[in-house]
């Protein structure tokens, strides 16, 4: 090893792009800004703004909710991947991932949950996987406003 310090400060930036890159690769900038987290409050006809808009049925994590988080979160939340140090990792089944999940939902307070504002792109540095009062966000809340049952 050598002690030139113009080598050791080589080597150190070459690391710190390679660390820089690594993150970034996780991002997907052409999401866009994140969504505003929903607004709970009450709505002109009595219902809330963040009430999801299927039609009322029980939802299970692994018929509604594992489909939507597999294929747009597994790709970084995995072991071995950019997100891999994270607290979220996908193996791909639905009952080890729903473990994973629920620790990111808040079943007193959905709309406020972290995996929601994650999703939304809120503190999420892959950007903005569903925007709030999308289709997919609404299952999601759904869901966990009923009890996030696997």
């Amino acid at each position: 090893m050598t002690s030139d310090p113009r080598h050791n400060r080589a080597v150190l930036i070459v690391g710190a792009l390679a660390c820089a890159l690594a993150f970034a690769a996780c991002a997907d900038f052409s999401r866009g800004e994140p969504s505003p987290v929903a607004d709970a409050g009450p709505r002109p006809d009595g219902a809330t703004a963040d009430a999801a808009t299927t039609d009322g049925a029980t939802l299970s994590f692994a018929t509604a909710v594992h489909p939507l988080l597999v294929p747009t979160c597994q790709t970084c939340h995995s072991a071995g991947n950019e997100a891999g140090d994270t607290q979220l990792l996908f193996v791909g089944a639905a009952a080890a991932d729903h473990a994973a999940v629920v620790m990111f939902v808040d079943t007193s307070a959905p709309a406020s949950s972290r995996l929601l504002s994650k999703a939304s792109g809120n503190g999420h540095q892959g950007g903005a996987v569903y925007a709030a009062g999308s289709a997919e966000y609404n299952t999601i809340l759904q869901w966990i406003q009923q009890g996030a049952q696997p």
